[in-house]
């Protein structure tokens, strides 16, 4: 098509270009005694110049309009047409361009915002329900043990230094937003903190060292379970794993999320012993079909000690203030469970912004190596805590490249207890009875799980059976439909869209898009280059 370049076949006005003549004067080039005023020579050659190179553009552009499979555009320019057609078809032309912009416009706008939804799933006989999680957290924390070798080791053998620092040490490990007045403040304390040089920053790591981790970690640990954490059904044992909370270490199973949400790998970076994890006889979690008859487990280990029990999605963490309650005795407790999931390549076709929902490998957080909604919403209350108090508690973990000071016991009882309430809920009420909510965006969990409680009562006088406190959780009918999230806008369909769109009032396509690009690139180039030998 563009073999030989030619003008188009159109009568261009030309009476203000022939206003220059030869000599170097410009006339008026209208109608009546024509002026001539005289011009120097470099004038004159600058107008010749700016002549030529302004009706090479225009004979370049009007040849394009005249060859494009646009549609409309060749009759634009188009010889044997009146002003008036020209005008009607270049309006016509801005009309068209007009809403096939506005309407592909639309289409980027729902593939941005609107291109994922959640379906709804009803056939339950071929699939499995993953059951929620648990997480326990032990009331007693300390162990007694590794206390007195811990005093051992740092000359502590006063029986009254002993017995207060005990006393501070349990209260340190088991304090939360809604205890922290319960820790001693004495000066015995601050003699035996100076003393020991124990700083705000070695609380955790202390607490730690003097709590151990008695789940289930080594082959060996199989022989004699009877003082291990753990969590059975039936024949099977599901993993357990130590967790740093907002309420302190405590212990949670059937879990789906990573190993760097552990204890050890938030406080000291190191990945968690698992040698159980390949044996037949171990689960990471307990999933169900419909047609199963036991849709339970039980998790034991704690001997006597009082227990607090917190149910979630096993793809999400307990939150300190949706606790079952304090209780000495086992407890049983009935939930049902809707699940979330995704279909096959949502993470793949579908970025955060668009989907709306994090997995938990897709961290943005600081503090937290994972993703969850409640892990954002923990970091967000962190946030507001050091924005308020200026230092952070010795719960949170703090293993980042600048580290936040970690408040001393002190300040926990002073600022923490003023603010509790503001810090739990994320938001307090003004004088006017409004709530002022602090802004965390928090994207939801693009995998998840609605847990509702039905029930929940206790074992009484069964701790001897089970080997102290548990709690049994169970589903009571399995969900006979799920939720899942599906993508009905892809890329694909984006450009489906905004190419049918272009068609249809344009006669756009592909090679059209490859034409404007080739003639406004390497055609211009060659014609460029003809002009330029053509005046040598």
């Amino acid at each position: 098509m563009y073999n030989n370049f030619r003008k188009p076949k159109t009568t261009l006005q030309n009476s203000w270009l022939n206003s220059v003549a030869v000599d170097g004067t410009v006339t008026g080039g209208g109608k009546g005694v024509a002026k001539t005023k005289p011009l120097t020579i470099a004038a004159a050659t600058s107008t010749t110049k700016l002549r030529k190179t302004t009706k090479a553009i225009i004979t370049f552009i009007a040849a394009y309009f005249e060859d494009s499979n646009i549609h409309g555009l060749q009759y634009v320019v188009k010889g044997g047409l009146t002003t008036i057609e020209n005008c009607l078809w270049l309006t016509l032309l801005i009309i068209s361009m007009y809403f096939c912009a506005e309407i592909g416009l639309q289409s980027v706008d729902r593939y941005y915002t609107k291109s994922t939804v959640v379906g709804l799933e009803r056939d339950f006989h071929y699939w499995n329900t993953t059951m929620p999680s648990v997480t326990i957290c032990p009331l007693i924390r300390l162990d007694i043990k590794l206390f007195n070798e811990y005093c051992r080791l740092h000359n502590l053998n006063s029986d009254k230094e002993r017995h207060e620092f005990f006393e501070f040490m349990e209260k340190l490990a088991n304090s939360t937003y809604i205890n922290f007045q319960n820790i001693p403040n004495n000066q015995t304390i601050d003699l035996i903190l100076d003393r020991l040089n124990i700083t705000p920053d070695k609380y955790m790591e202390l607490i730690y060292n003097l709590t151990g981790d008695t789940s289930i970690k080594y082959r060996n640990d199989l022989d004699d379970v009877a003082d291990k954490i753990r969590s059975t059904t039936g024949d099977f044992i599901i993993e357990t794993r130590q967790i740093l909370t907002e309420y302190g270490l405590c212990y949670m199973t059937n879990t789906m999320l990573s190993e760097k949400f552990t204890s050890l790998y938030l406080i000291w970076g190191e990945y968690p012993v698992n040698e159980i994890r390949d044996l037949k006889t171990t689960l990471q979690v307990k999933q169900s079909s419909y047609f199963d008859s036991d849709v339970s487990y039980n998790f034991l280990g704690f001997n006597d000690r009082p227990i607090d029990g917190f149910l979630h999605s096993s793809y999400e963490i307990m939150q300190v203030d949706h606790n079952l309650g304090y209780t000495n005795e086992s407890l049983q407790v009935d939930v049902d469970c809707i699940e979330i999931i995704t279909e096959e390549g949502f993470e793949s076709g579908a970025s955060v912004e668009q989907r709306k929902c994090r997995f938990q490998h897709e961290s943005n957080l600081t503090h937290y190596p994972v993703y969850t909604r409640n892990l954002c919403l923990q970091e967000c209350r962190l946030n507001l805590v050091y924005k308020t108090c200026k230092c952070i508690p010795h719960f949170y973990p703090n293993r980042i490249p600048k580290p936040k000071p970690i408040c001393n016991y002190k300040i926990l009882r002073e600022c923490f207890v003023q603010n509790a309430h503001f810090f739990i809920k994320l938001y307090k009420v003004d004088s006017d009875g409004n709530k002022q909510m602090v802004p965390c965006q928090c994207a939801q969990n693009c995998q998840d799980a609605i847990v509702n409680k039905r029930s929940k009562f206790q074992l009484q006088k069964t701790n001897a059976l089970v080997g102290g406190n548990s709690l049994l959780f169970a589903i009571i009918n399995l969900p006979t439909y799920r939720l899942k999230r599906l993508i009905i806008f892809s890329f694909t369909d984006l450009m489906v869209s905004i190419g049918g769109t272009a068609g249809l009032f344009l006669g756009f396509s592909v090679l059209c898009l490859v034409e404007v690009i080739y003639y406004f690139t390497l055609r211009l180039l060659f014609y460029l280059i003809k002009l330029w030998c053509r005046n040598d």
